[in-house]
């Protein structure tokens, strides 16, 4: 008792720790006299795993009385939860006691869990078998055990001591199963069951026959819920793992394959292709050995008709099919072979159903039961898409030899789909197969992927959506409207804002945003990984989408300012918006050899969405500028843009951009050979003599050089070089032969003629002023400002290089080839002499 009068350092104190765990087991944990509290328990054990009040973590620096308090105040505290769970014969305090006795399993610490943990077993397993009709007895039993069993996998020396404690919890949860009890009860089962499938394997072969045969039979009965439908699913195809060898897992694949298309072809007769169906059960069997008339007790096929018949074969085959793609996606000790080709065709037959009668049966189908297959073909073909899918992340890769029979079930698909979220899923696969099977397979998904994404996306590249404006209320939009009053270009804001909101609103009402969404992720995959070799028919077409799209979005406000829309309305639009913002990233840097059309456009919409501070678009938008910094570099870039070969003003700029990168080189060789080089001398003579072998090596009399798409000729006894600038179809543009230098060229050093060209003809003055401050830091035989030669020199290859340009700085091309030759030398003269 004195310990409760010491006060405390902190919130840290270890003195803290036993003061509270006895303040708990006073007020709100009771013993077997007092009065419980259930709402209190919430407390309890939050208070507990947030200061750690069962750990006991002793450091050297503690005392030794501190220690024993610690100690003791756990000890008391295993000794309260012990008296509850004997307290049988009250529920409510049982429960509890088998509650809090899991949490301490979870929390106490290995020494106390080592020593501890058989007598804790045993009292869980004796509640679990005597709690007879309180069903909440058994699922906190069971619950609790988990945690348990979980905490106990954790010690590789207890392994063999927790084989054997699982192996005694089978039969117990195999009697849950059986029994009539609640579906609550068997879902709790069915998880402690998987615990122990995953944790202790080795537990479970000796039982693994009754096993499978309980959960099969389970599943095949379809009596219980959905969900608890679905945790059997999920059991079934975690049991091979307690044997671990690569044909139980293959054994029971081909069960349920078989199983399915048996359920199928009874279920579906009369909507279907026979061909398919004969492929996918063809695929089944394996040659040579024998077929097996039943499996779980139920025949592969049989005759039905009516539509309490087609619902009972219907609904087993979807569960079989999610065993299918659980088994797929979880992990197994061994590596195993995949029947690939039974499972494609297994997908192939469901998704090519679409509710047609054939004409042969359609005399003997009423039409109550193609009403039933046709409201039931929906989720059929999701469970179909979600097995596709499973194979996908299971092989990656591996699934190239069967790449072209996938591609053309997507594509064939894709053009019959029209539900949202089916489209949504045919989008998730093709992104999953651009990334895990790469380049290859991008030119044969491309085209297809961009048509559908073209029509989904239409809506909010065109503003076709701000056409329903009068389908919200003015009440909704007025806090808006009160907020921009003050802007002057207030009405056409609000008008861009209000359609971005009817986008936000309508398109989540209707399920097409999560497509949107969808169709944008898949065009960034399809970028990411293809867009390198995209091609002429597409590559502008997404382009021109993406940049419109993520305009379109971001106009006025984001998504996290809009606080009169609800939260899932705002978290939709926020989605979307990360989604085109990815995609406009990929699209810019997918281009490898042209400048980004849309890159102004670009960096303005992340520097804005930068500014949107803690938020995921803030994060991805400072990335993508980070990202594009290689871009924004004007040095960094391929200045030239072979896809816009048809374009004069285009050739002519690409020219341009060509000749200041082959000069601007010039420059900084200059500038590395002044600055302290022992043979500048002789590097200046040599660029005196031969002004344009900074473009590219010399090697013999009309010889061919090239400098990137350029093409240099030196021509024997001449004194000129050719720069020729080339289409890739190697067409020759107007005005993309440029001549530089000449006779009279080789008089001026190679830094007064690279000034010349570098100038712009828009202000001379501020040109030249430039031009001699950059020649006087770098050079010593720079260029005076008086000097018009560096004019001159500009204009005339402005000229050669562009005939537009020529014309707007009033410079004649013929004339100034016919007289290049005899222009007089301009001579450097003293300013003030005559």
């Amino acid at each position: 008792m004195a310990a409760a009068f010491e006060s405390l350092g902190d919130m840290y104190d270890v003195a803290l720790k036993p003061r509270l765990l006895h303040t708990l087991m006073t007020e709100d944990v009771p013993d077997e006299k007092g009065p419980l509290d259930s709402s209190k328990l919430s407390r309890v054990v939050s208070v507990i795993k947030t200061h750690k009040l069962l750990s006991e973590c002793f450091s050297e620096t503690m005392e030794e009385k501190q220690i024993k308090r610690w100690k003791s105040a756990v000890e008391d505290w295993l000794n309260r939860l012990i008296s509850l769970l004997d307290s049988i014969n009250m529920p409510d305090k049982c429960w509890a006691g088998i509650c809090l006795l899991g949490v301490t399993s979870q929390e106490c610490s290995p020494e106390r869990f080592s020593a501890s943990y058989m007598a804790w077993f045993d009292k869980l397993l004796s509640t679990m078998q005597s709690s007879g009709d309180s069903q909440f007895l058994m699922v906190a039993s069971c619950a609790s055990m988990s945690d348990l069993i979980t905490r106990l996998a954790g010690f590789p020396k207890l392994k063999k001591d927790g084989t054997s404690c699982a192996g005694k919890l089978i039969q117990p949860l195999l009697n849950m199963l059986k029994e009539d009890s609640t579906d609550t009860v068997q879902e709790r089962a069915l998880h402690l069951l998987c615990t122990i499938i995953t944790s202790f394997p080795a537990s479970l072969p000796r039982y693994y026959d009754s096993v499978e045969a309980a959960i099969a039979t389970k599943i095949l009965s379809g009596n219980g819920s959905l969900n608890l439908l679905k945790k059997l699913a999920y059991c079934l195809a975690l049991l091979p793992k307690s044997k671990g060898d690569e044909d139980s897992w293959l054994s029971l694949l081909r069960r349920i394959l078989m199983l399915s298309n048996g359920f199928l072809t009874d279920g579906l007769r009369g909507f279907e292709d026979k061909s398919k169906q004969d492929e996918a059960v063809r695929l089944m069997f394996l040659p040579g050995k024998e077929t097996p008339k039943t499996i779980w007790g139920h025949t592969l096929v049989e005759e039905v008709s009516g539509k309490e018949k087609r619902m009972s074969k219907l609904s087993p085959a979807l569960l079989l099919m999610s065993s299918c793609s659980t088994m797929l996606t979880s992990s197994y000790p061994v590596q195993v072979n995949v029947p690939v080709r039974s499972l494609l065709a297994l997908v192939e037959r469901v998704l090519m159903v679409h509710g047609t009668l054939s004409d042969s049966m359609s005399s003997f189908v009423i039409a109550a039961e193609q009403e039933y297959v046709c409201s039931e073909l929906p989720v059929l073909h999701s469970y179909g898409l979600d097995l596709l899918s499973a194979l996908i992340k299971g092989m990656r890769s591996q699934l190239l030899p069967h790449a072209a029979y996938i591609v053309r079930l997507v594509k064939e698909y894709f053009r019959r789909c029209h539900l949202p979220d089916l489209r949504k899923k045919v989008y998730s696969i093709s992104q999953m197969l651009l990334i895990s099977m790469g380049v290859g397979i991008a030119d044969y998904l491309a085209q297809e992927v961009v048509n559908n994404a073209l029509v989904d996306l239409h809506s909010v590249a065109h503003h076709t959506i701000g056409a329903r404006s009068n389908a919200f209320s003015e009440a909704s939009l007025q806090p808006f409207q009160r907020k921009r009053k003050h802007n002057a270009n207030g009405v056409l804001e609000q008008q861009q804002n209000t359609s971005a909101l009817e986008l936000t609103l309508l398109d989540n009402k209707s399920g097409a945003m999560p497509v949107k969404i969808a169709a944008l992720e898949a065009i960034e995959a399809l970028l990411t990984v293809g867009g390198a070799l995209r091609s002429k028919s597409w590559g502008s077409s997404i382009d021109n989408l993406i940049m419109n799209i993520a305009n379109n979005c971001c106009i006025g406000r984001w998504g996290n300012e809009r606080s009169f829309l609800s939260d899932e309305h705002t978290s939709v639009h926020s989605d979307f918006q990360l989604a085109a913002l990815r995609a406009l990233l990929a699209s810019l840097l997918s281009q490898s050899s042209t400048r980004p059309p849309h890159l102004a456009q670009s960096l303005q919409l992340f520097r804005r969405g930068r500014q949107e501070t803690g938020t995921n678009i803030s994060y991805f938008c400072a990335h993508a500028l980070l990202a594009l910094e290689v871009l924004v570099h004007p040095r960094a870039l391929p200045l030239i843009d072979s896809h816009l070969k048809n374009s004069h003003d285009e050739v002519e700029e690409n020219t341009m951009y060509r000749i200041d990168d082959i000069l601007h080189q010039r420059w900084i060789d200059g500038t590395k050979e002044n600055e302290g080089s022992p043979d500048n001398v002789e590097r200046q003579t040599n660029m005196e003599e031969t002004p344009c072998e900074t473009l590219s090596t010399v090697h013999q009399s009309g010889e061919k050089t090239s400098v990137g798409n350029a093409e240099a000729e030196i021509r024997p006894g001449n004194d000129e070089m050719m720069v020729d600038v080339r289409q890739p179809n190697n067409e020759i543009a107007p005005g993309d032969r440029t001549s530089v230098g000449n006779a009279e060229a080789k008089k001026r050093s190679g830094n007064d003629a690279m000034m010349g060209v570098l100038g712009k003809p828009n202000n001379e003055t501020a040109q030249l002023q430039d031009f001699a401050s950059i020649g006087s830091a770098e050079d010593d035989d720079s260029v005076a400002p008086g000097d018009k030669s560096t004019e001159l020199d500009y204009n005339r290859d402005v000229a050669l290089a562009s005939p537009k340009r020529a014309a707007a700085i009033g410079v004649d091309v013929e004339s100034d080839n016919e007289s290049i030759d005899s222009m007089p030398d301009i001579k450097d003269v003293d300013p003030d002499s005559d």
